[in-house]
């Protein structure tokens, strides 16, 4: 009887722990203004927004290849969207090369062949980014292949570890360019087995099993009262030890993955602007550019870097009881590595 009773106190305390209710805090800059101009690399050396749209005469209006609606080739060879898209860069080469199959990690494949700018979220957003973040066969004029932070000296070099100020300043980064340029970034060319999966064999059943079991739930869209499958948000269940997570960081990245449009959750994958924002460098908002609230909605904006989808500044002042916003950003899929996940709820953000 006594194993027993201590059985049922045992299961109670670990009940009690996983539904516990989230009591942490944030800590540092939660109304965060940018200095730099927030577009940044993407002004294209001064060619601005249509380095990479075409706003006038499709690809041709920014220099790029296009064919035209009879099958009269302008240029040698190539095509580009603009025509349809109002993409302004060739994506041929990023469709035909390899035979337009990409292998990510050595074992997730994306089959860009033949996509067009209506085929969705591979064409969108995989094919245009690395129509210029390919390196081998994209490579355009403003690319320099380095990080436009490291570039123009905008990155924290020297800082106190976890700005604490309890340990001696110690570099963040390394005296190397930080590369920018996909399979091609100083190792062997045509290499993406060093960069981070996408395409659907990258989803999130694969990757957030741990979150989809502890409390992550998805809400389809709907049109005319019919659930179309077309949009979702993410929330955590009541209680739930995802929703404590939530509630520290919220799911800025997580809400913006891929939709495949067949019904099931876990078959939302990863794409380029799943984790990064195309148009925003430095600043994440949650009411500009995110469709989850940071901090249950109290964290009005964020420092980012390397244009990421959410809160990420590696100079956050953290401490034992702060995670830092660079890991919270990755826990939102990879969630067994949380402290939530362990039950934790007392452990705040550092913003």
């Amino acid at each position: 009887m006594k194993k027993l009773a201590l059985a049922i106190l045992f299961a109670a305390l670990v009940c009690s722990l996983s539904m516990a209710q989230y009591t942490g805090t944030a800590t540092g800059n939660t109304t965060y203004k940018p200095t730099v101009d927030v577009q940044g690399a993407h002004e294209n050396g001064g060619r601005g927004c249509a380095g990479c749209h075409a706003p006038h005469s499709g690809g041709r209006g920014s220099g790029g290849n296009i064919i035209s609606g009879t099958g009269t080739l302008y240029t040698p060879s190539g095509v580009a969207e603009g025509d349809n898209g109002l993409w302004g860069t060739d994506t041929n080469p990023i469709e035909t090369g390899n035979g337009g199959t990409y292998t990510f990690t050595g074992t997730y494949v994306v089959n860009l062949a033949g996509l067009t700018w209506d085929s969705g979220a591979l064409y969108t957003g995989v094919a245009t980014c690395l129509s210029c973040h390919d390196g081998n066969v994209s490579r355009g004029a403003m690319m320099s292949g380095v990080a436009y932070e490291q570039a123009f000296g905008l990155l924290n070099f020297a800082t106190k570890v976890g700005s604490n100020g309890s340990a001696n300043a110690v570099p963040l980064y390394g005296p190397n360019p930080i590369p920018t340029l996909l399979g091609n970034d100083g190792g062997v060319a045509n290499d993406y087995a060093n960069d981070h999966p996408v395409g659907p064999m990258a989803n999130l059943g694969k990757v957030a099993k741990a979150a989809l079991g502890n409390g992550l739930t998805i809400t389809w869209g709907t049109t005319n009262n019919v659930v179309d499958y077309t949009s979702y948000t993410v929330s955590g269940a009541t209680g739930s030890t995802y929703a404590n997570f939530i509630a520290s960081y919220g799911t800025p990245a997580l809400s913006n993955m891929a939709s495949p449009g067949d019904g099931v959750p876990g078959n939302l994958y990863v794409v380029c602007t799943t984790c990064h924002n195309q148009h925003v460098q430095n600043v994440y908002s949650a009411s500009g550019h995110g469709a989850q609230p940071i901090f249950g909605g109290t964290v009005k904006s964020a420092a980012s870097i390397f244009y990421v989808q959410g809160p990420y500044n590696p100079g956050a002042p953290y401490d034992p009881t702060h995670v830092p916003s660079t890991n919270r950003f990755c826990l939102q899929c990879h969630f067994s590595h949380s402290s939530e996940y362990f039950g934790a709820t007392n452990v705040g953000t550092a913003f």
